[in-house]
């Protein structure tokens, strides 16, 4: 979370998630200190009491709306670097890191570079839940599969979250057989492993939407009736995926089902 007030329905939400899961919820609060640079561009003395008063506020309609003893709340409270440090050590502590919709945020870049260095360093997948969202029993889940390590991870932690005997569907996005990925038939291999874990699978081939791959994938997922769509994040480099576009840079905003995403 930031320190905005544009989040309390994720924080509802988030509050909700940890109460189905019968889990410990960490709230942690960024807030982003300005460069020295900056510092020195502005009235400094308005600039820290607008910031105080910002924690404060935030710190009391957490309060409010918590009231529990499985909630804990952590300040990360740093040149926006830092945070994205601190933040994914703290990542390595829990299971999963729940963030909302980019439009939940006061400072969407700040989110964004979060979720990318948790991704990168923490080795726990990131969860971005859709507004309103309704925890349940996931017994259906789709996975964006495209043979590759990172797809590898996103079904690991897909199958995490998924009830016994769940249906999974492999959704394989302009896939062609490859001997480096896929096989002579995209999807076929996982589809069976899945099937040796007790797992009801079902390949799904998939073209990308005319907008992005992203919005492709997701479709296909809503139209199965999945609960939840699992993906690799960043099988390119960052820098590709700012320049070209990709999958993760799609999505990272979020999108109308949970997007599990594993790096």
């Amino acid at each position: 979370m930031d320190t905005g007030d544009k989040d309390e329905q994720f924080l509802r939400d988030a509050l909700a998630f940890a109460e189905f899961h019968s889990a410990s919820l960490s709230l942690v609060v960024l807030s982003a200190l300005p460069s020295a640079d900056y510092a020195l561009t502005i009235a400094s003395p308005i600039f820290l009491q607008d910031y105080t008063e910002a924690v404060e506020a935030k710190q009391q309609r957490i309060a409010k709306l918590a009231g529990s003893s499985n909630v804990e709340v952590r300040m990360i409270s740093d040149q926006p670097a830092v945070i994205f440090t601190k933040a994914a050590v703290y990542a390595r502590y829990a299971d999963v890191v729940l963030f909302g919709p980019a439009d939940n945020y006061d400072y969407p870049p700040i989110r964004r570079e979060t979720i990318e260095s948790i991704l990168f360093a923490s080795g726990r997948p990131v969860l971005i839940l859709p507004n309103g969202h309704k925890p349940r029993a996931i017994e259906h889940l789709a996975i964006g599969w495209n043979a590759t390590r990172e797809s590898t991870h996103a079904l690991r932690a897909a199958i995490s979250f998924a009830a016994p005997g769940a249906k999974i569907d492999v959704i394989v996005l302009d896939a062609k057989p490859s001997t480096k990925g896929h096989g002579s038939d995209p999807g076929a291999d996982i589809a069976r492993h899945l099937a040796r874990h007790g797992f009801v699978s079902t390949v799904v081939p998939a073209w990308a939407d005319e907008l992005s791959d992203g919005n492709g994938l997701v479709k296909a997922a809503r139209e199965r009736g999945a609960a939840l769509l699992s993906l690799g994040a960043y099988g390119h480099s960052r820098l590709r995926e700012m320049i070209l576009g990709g999958v993760t840079r799609d999505l990272l905003g979020g999108a109308p089902i949970p997007l599990l995403f594993s790096h």
